[in-house]
């Protein structure tokens, strides 16, 4: 069975059919790539929305028009999953039409809920599971099974693990987390990951920071840190003409993750590059075997210290580019209460993480 995972897909600006004339040519060729497949999953950011009703207290927020499902008919998509920080970005009128719009065009979605997906095909059992963490800043995550964004809690999601590999499952484990625009994922992350390998092989299935980070093999499991986007474009405020986020030539390159699964097992995996032109995705640039290898080698080579050292010099690079931005119109365009409630939002989300992860660490 062959499998197509793929990143943060964002279908606005350049990657939907209201700003983009010749959206049929520019999703081509990469569709038609994607036609070799037995099964297409990504992680959908932005919800489908007709009301276009922001939620809550975010710097940023996305969606999609209704119409734009087709173009995940139209990349071979089976199956989604919605455990980001975007999903609620439109509150509960977005996210119940998306999952409305997914049913009604027969892809799957999971992530939401307290819903996972199993699937039997080809002599395989597959369990995705998608789970959002708290390192992300999102909007709704609750405990899993309550109505909302299923957030990640170590503890319940190594149940969930456990419990799928006793009925037959082989686990994808899709897990929204990090830092954003960073190609070297947190000890935590790596920490995480790792942990899960010794109940079972799986796949961790990761997205949110926009570039690509490191592959490893670690106790028969396959562990992506992060594919990068899949598609994405700038993303805008009402406060200001300039873009919030412009997408870069890091965040432009990306990869598929294939993997075969021959009963219930890993055969093999390769790694695609794709990269977001102007006028098309193309298949074949982007972040290259060599590039991966240079990403990854470091998450086994280097010390905990010398990781840390390394990760903190992009970081500081991230964040001073970011400083270098803001000047007092902008933190005046900012003084209103949302942006208040933001700060509220992340610092509840920091403790939130602490209980739902970095204790088990």
């Amino acid at each position: 069975m062959k499998i197509a995972l793929l990143g943060d897909t964002a279908l606005f600006g350049r990657c939907s059919f209201s700003g983009n004339s010749n959206i049929g040519d520019y999703f081509k060729h990469v569709s038609d790539y994607l036609d070799r497949f037995d099964y297409v999953v990504c992680n959908l950011e932005t919800p489908f929305s007709a009301k276009k009703i922001a939620y809550g207290a975010k710097s940023a927020y996305i969606c999609s028009d209704q119409e734009n499902v087709e173009i995940l008919k139209m990349l071979h998509v089976d199956a989604v999953t919605l455990a980001n920080n975007h999903i609620y970005d439109y509150g509960d009128e977005g996210c119940e039409l998306t999952k409305r719009l997914l049913e009604s065009n027969k892809i799957r979605y999971f992530g939401v809920d307290g819903q996972d997906l199993k699937i039997e095909l080809h002599g395989n059992k597959i369990a995705f599971t998608g789970f959002c963490c708290y390192s992300s800043n999102p909007l709704r995550a609750v405990p899993y099974g309550q109505k909302g964004v299923n957030e990640f809690d170590f503890k319940n999601a190594e149940e969930i693990l456990v419990k799928n590999v006793k009925n037959g499952y082989f686990n994808i484990l899709a897990i929204h987390s990090g830092i954003e625009h960073v190609n070297y994922p947190s000890l935590d992350t790596i920490d995480v990951a790792r942990l899960f390998s010794k109940i079972a092989p799986y796949v961790y299935y990761g997205h949110h920071p926009h570039v690509a980070q490191g592959i490893e093999q670690y106790n028969d499991s396959l562990l992506a840190y992060s594919l990068g986007n899949f598609c994405f474009d700038d993303v805008y405020t009402s406060i200001s003409k300039a873009p919030l986020v412009e997408i870069s030539e890091n965040n432009r390159s990306s990869f598929i993750l294939e993997i075969i699964l021959v009963n219930n097992s890993i055969k093999s995996y390769k790694t695609t590059p794709i990269y977001i032109g102007e006028d098309c995705i193309f298949v074949g640039r982007g972040v290259t075997e060599e590039i991966l290898k240079q990403y990854s080698s470091v998450l086994s080579e280097l010390s905990t210290n010398e990781y840390e050292s390394l990760r903190q010099k992009y970081l500081d690079e991230y964040y001073d580019k970011r400083k270098n931005q803001r000047n007092l119109v902008w933190f005046l365009k900012r003084f209103k209460l949302r942006y208040f409630q933001l700060y509220l939002s992340n610092r509840q989300n920091a403790k939130r993480y602490l209980q739902c992860v970095k204790r088990y660490l």
